[in-house]
């Protein structure tokens, strides 16, 4: 008989006897429950199952599955699992509810604590969050599993600090400043550092490579025999020595540079595949960048930022940017003109060639375009198909991009008497019998181009649409008359450069020696250079 046929006829289960081709005879019976209690041995009461229901129940007249996930009868479905459930964790016959219950709560003690954890890290777990869960999950509603208020607000960062001045970094900082000696970052009770809750979770300061964590208090050094780093044990610095870090330069207090660790390696190195050297970042002679470039941190904390009107009070932020033009026979390097790229533009004068005026810019450089190019004259004769050609001649320009930005008041108005006066090259020079002159100009990019001179036929300003505006307000709201409402940020694009070549423009000549030295020729369309003469080139040197 089919399986379904049986458990839709509670009135009459059918069961037949006998095997493969014997005759089957039917009984029936109208038993619908079975009867509990004296499960245990002796004779004793369990008191389970804690919900009994007839054996054999209507399917048929169940509810369709709509709207609520098992039909209309699931509110009273989770009335029973609220009072199964209730009987569980009262039951003083069997341990199973507590036993859970303590489950959960050390669950939670060995979790990791954060910023919104309660009792035992994750909260104190309570049978009644489960017991309420049960009775409205059908609903969808989700109700806290942790804490002893299910419907209370879940805990979380942003509902912990909302009201409150608290910082989890801050406080973090504040424990490692007031115990600079300790070896953990963080230490609490319980987490998974702990034996099944007992103990606390510790979490230390970065080790060495060695694993070992040190208290440090010396330089580190190379082990002679693997040749691989001692434990290092230099000074360790918190938040709080770290920001007193200073040292006196010649004109100003600077945010001081720790020394390159590696500097202090090179008497124990032994082998030049270990680590490299670096320069001095330390003392007066400091080869930081901030030393070398003149450009100073704007958010250095001894500047002076309570009057905006009166500037910093330390000048420029950027020395080269705030730096004038100047009128000189060569580049003064007595000046802040020292970048990690040099770049600055000399305009040639008419009147006397051996003076220039000499423009400064940060070499905040884009993208730089060196085209070459060749003209070749096609020629047909008659009976032949392809063309002969003749070399008819050479052009070469450069075009270049690059960005002028003020960090600070004092570089504005310079910056755009700069620009001003770059712009202005591109219009004419008038003689003294006013014939117009053009402008010719050296240009210096690094070592690829060095006091090259040509003229400019193009540059565009361009001012993005991100860029912040100087407004020109004084500190109480009236005009400012040393700065103008300027945008703080130009790019310079567009910029066409034709060079002028000290050289007759031709195949390099190359002289090969007998061992195998090659003496270049003065075609030297890429400089190589910083400098005249053959010590600052790498053409000759």
């Amino acid at each position: 008989m089919p399986l379904l046929e049986i458990l839709t006829d509670p009135q009459n289960f059918k069961f037949y006897a006998g095997g493969r081709g014997s005759v089957s005879t039917a009984n029936s019976f109208g038993q619908k429950s079975i009867p509990f209690g004296k499960d245990r041995p002796g004779g004793g009461d369990s008191g389970q199952p804690y919900i009994t229901s007839p054996l054999v129940e209507d399917y048929l007249s169940k509810s369709p599955d709509f709207l609520l996930r098992g039909g209309l009868n699931t509110p009273l479905d989770a009335a029973n699992d609220v009072l199964r459930l209730s009987r569980m964790f009262t039951d003083t016959k069997s341990p199973s509810g507590l036993l859970f219950t303590s489950k959960q709560q050390l669950l939670s003690r060995t979790a990791v604590r954060t910023q919104t954890s309660g009792i035992l890290n994750e909260g104190a777990y309570s049978p009644l969050n489960t017991i309420a869960q049960a009775g409205v999950g059908f609903t969808g509603y989700h109700l806290n599993k942790q804490g002893l208020n299910p419907f209370g607000t879940p805990r979380s960062y942003y509902n912990t600090i909302k009201d409150s001045e608290s910082n989890r970094l801050l406080e973090l900082k504040q424990s490692i400043i007031s115990n600079p000696k300790d070896v953990n970052v963080l230490s609490y009770s319980g987490g998974p550092g702990s034996v099944l809750g007992i103990g606390k979770t510790n979490i230390k300061f970065a080790t060495t490579p060695f694993g070992a964590n040190k208290t440090l208090a010396s330089s580190p050094t190379i082990n002679a025999q693997t040749g691989r780093l001692n434990e290092y044990n230099g000074q360790q610095l918190n938040p709080s020595t770290l920001s007193t870090q200073q040292i006196d330069s010649k004109d100003k207090v600077r945010g001081k540079v720790r020394q390159d660790f590696r500097a202090q390696l090179r008497e124990d190195i032994i082998s030049s595949s270990i680590i490299s050297n670096s320069p001095n970042y330390t003392g007066e002679d400091a080869k930081n960048y901030e030393t070398r470039t003149n450009l100073e941190n704007p958010a250095n904390s001894t500047r002076n930022l309570i009057s905006y009107t009166n500037g910093s009070g330390l000048g420029p932020v950027d020395k080269i940017n705030a730096l004038p033009i100047y009128r000189s026979s060569a580049v003064d390097t007595s000046k802040d003109v020292n970048d990690l790229v040099k770049f600055r533009i000399a305009i040639i004068d008419n009147e006397d060639p051996t003076q220039k005026e000499f423009i400064h810019f940060r070499a905040l450089l884009g993208s730089i375009s060196d085209n070459y190019s060749a003209t070749w004259n096609s020629t047909k004769y008659l009976g032949r198909g392809e063309d002969f050609y003749t070399y008819s001649g050479f052009g070469r320009t450069v075009s270049l991009s690059w960005t002028v930005a003020a960090q600070s008041k004092e570089e504005l108005i310079p910056m755009y008497k700069k620009l001003n006066y770059l712009a202005s090259t591109l219009a004419p020079d008038y003689s003294g019998n006013g014939y117009m002159k053009g402008n010719l100009v050296q240009l210096t990019v690094g070592g690829y181009f060095y006091e090259q001179p040509g003229f400019i036929t193009a540059m565009n300003l361009s001012i993005q649409d991100d860029t912040p505006y100087e407004i020109g307000i004084n500190d109480v709201g009236g005009s400012d008359n040393s700065v103008k409402e300027l945008p703080m940020i130009i790019r310079v694009d567009g910029f066409s450069f034709t060079p002028i070549h000290n050289f007759r423009p031709q195949k390099q000549t190359l002289t090969f020696s007998s061992n195998d030295s090659i003496t270049y020729g003065p075609e030297r369309f890429i400089a190589l250079a910083n400098g005249t003469g053959s010590a600052k080139n790498n053409y000759d040197s």
